[in-house]
C-alpha cells in the first residue's frame, strides 16, 4: 500500500491552527511536499531520484501549454521558496496568514488534480 500525498496537505491544515511558529513553518512544509509529490507522480517521475527532481517538475508544468498547468507550476514555484524559507531561514519570521495563503494554494493545486480535502 503506497502513501496518499493528500495526507501531508491535510497535515499541512492542522498544523496551521497552532500559533507556535515551529508548526507553521512544518505546516508550510507539509503543504508543499503533499502537493509537489502528487504533481511529480502524474507526470511520471515517481522513480526519478536524482536532486534536479524539483525544478524537473515545476519546469514541466510552467513550460506546459496548458495555461492550468503554468498557474500549477507557478504555485509550485511559490510553495517551494515559501517552503525553501520555513525548513532554512532561521531569521524570517513565518507568521500565519502565510502559511493560510501556502495551504490555500496547496488545495487550489489538489483541485486542479481533482481532488478535494
Amino acid at each position: 500500500m503506497s502513501f496518499d500525498w493528500v495526507e501531508y496537505v491535510k497535515l499541512a491544515e492542522e498544523l496551521q491552527k497552532q500559533a507556535d511558529e515551529s508548526y507553521l513553518r512544518s505546516s508550510i512544509s507539509r503543504a508543499y511536499y503533499g502537493v509537489f509529490c502528487i504533481a511529480r507522480n502524474k507526470k511520471g517521475y515517481k522513480n526519478y531520484t536524482k536532486s534536479d527532481i524539483h525544478w524537473k517538475v515545476i519546469g514541466e508544468y510552467k513550460n506546459s501549454i496548458s495555461r492550468d498547468e503554468q498557474l500549477v507550476g507557478k504555485f509550485l514555484d511559490d510553495l517551494r521558496k515559501e517552503r525553501n524559507d520555513a525548513d532554512y531561514n532561521e531569521n524570517k519570521l513565518i507568521k500565519k496568514q502565510l502559511t493560510e495563503r501556502t495551504v490555500l494554494k496547496a488545495k487550489e493545486i489538489l483541485e486542479y488534480f481533482g481532488i478535494n480535502l
